[in-house]
């Protein structure tokens, strides 16, 4: 690649912020940040369970286990479904191991004055003087929160309340107004916002909790229950209810919104999602996809989109993989695919 096929890359990567850009998070990113992913999962699954559960599910839990290594834990509990008993362990198991290392990363975050990687593209959002970040997240921990207040932008949730908070998208969203705009007699009150993250979590979050039939939120302590969803059979017959349908719902519309979508870490593997955004990527939208590594089904989106990029790390030579549907090109001795550095060396060096 020339220096002016390096200029006009370096343009389109660019151009993909705009006022509605939809950010797309998935594990890649907090696994970035120290967290576990499904490999190691996995593992802590294997070591665990069997303490958790009753003798007379060990013996559907050994088949579960038996191939978790080679499919992954959805893949072993689409072959051998999880009984009740055995759902409530992976989840409580799930949870304490996320939460763990979530703060750990915050703890050295916090001990260091050190950013987490997505506190870097905050600033880059958009040109608006009021910007709005639309993140949509498969994760279950607080990273993202964390990284958005750590650049004094405030978080919509669709959660009011910090110790015994409820769920109430309205209130969540007009609390972020800093001032009212005089309007004409008659007219609409019209709000200011601060600089906020709207972010959507289908799967849930570590905080989350049902206290009787209403969906609440707690930020201090372990959650006995979160309401997470766990990959496997259950997760699409659980994914329904609220907090989930108003996660879903708005997160949905965001992507059919979008004027750009922006995919960190993401692997497309999540039935939740897919039927709105693989569709408006294969329509033409502009989407980059940020990875180290890419999925197939990733790799597979990005072939059937004419408009879509995709920045992976590459081994040898190292650099970064520009993969797009007309091919794949190299550009070696830079970290494009990781977002820190996307932010430093194309967004911030790049103009």
């Amino acid at each position: 690649m020339d220096n002016t096929e390096l200029d006009d890359l370096k343009r389109w990567l660019q151009n993909i912020f705009t006022d509605k850009l939809v950010i797309i998070v998935g594990s890649g990113l907090s696994c970035a940040e120290g967290l576990p992913g499904m490999w190691d999962l996995g593992k802590k699954l294997k070591e665990d369970i069997p303490s958790k559960i009753s003798d007379k599910n060990l013996k559907t839990w050994g088949e579960i286990a038996a191939y978790l290594e080679s499919d992954g834990l959805e893949g072993a509990l689409l072959k051998h479904p999880a009984n009740d008993e055995i759902e409530s362990a992976i989840i409580k198991i799930t949870a304490e191991y996320v939460l763990n290392e979530e703060q750990k990363a915050i703890n050295k975050c916090i001990s260091e004055n050190k950013k987490l990687k997505f506190s870097y593209l905050l600033p880059h959002i958009s040109a608006s003087p009021y910007k709005i970040a639309r993140v949509i997240t498969t994760n279950y921990d607080r990273l993202i929160e964390f990284a958005a207040e750590y650049e004094d932008w405030g978080v919509d949730s669709m959660m009011v309340g910090r110790y015994w908070g409820k769920h109430d998208p309205e209130l969540s969203k007009r609390l972020l107004a800093k001032d009212i705009v005089p309007t004409p007699k008659g007219k609409k009150v019209k709000f200011v916002y601060q600089n906020h993250i709207k972010i959507y979590k289908p799967h849930g979050s570590l905080d989350w909790f049902m206290a009787g039939n209403i969906p609440m939120t707690n930020c201090i302590g372990t959650v006995e229950e979160p309401l997470i969803i766990t990959p496997g059979i259950g997760k699409y017959k659980k994914g329904y209810g609220q907090p989930f349908d108003t996660h879903r719902e708005k997160g949905n519309k965001a992507i059919d919104n979008a004027s750009a979508i922006l995919c960190i870490g993401y692997g497309f593997n999540d039935d939740h999602l897919q039927t709105h955004l693989t569709t408006k990527i294969k329509s033409g939208i502009k989407t980059l996809i940020l990875t180290r590594s890419l999925s197939n089904n990733a790799r597979e989106v990005v072939s059937e989109s004419s408009n879509c990029k995709a920045l992976v790390f590459n081994e040898n030579p190292q650099g970064t993989s520009v993969i797009s549907s007309s091919g794949e090109e190299v550009i070696s001795n830079v970290d494009w695919w990781d977002i820190e550095y996307f932010v430093k060396e194309v967004l911030e060096n790049g103009r």
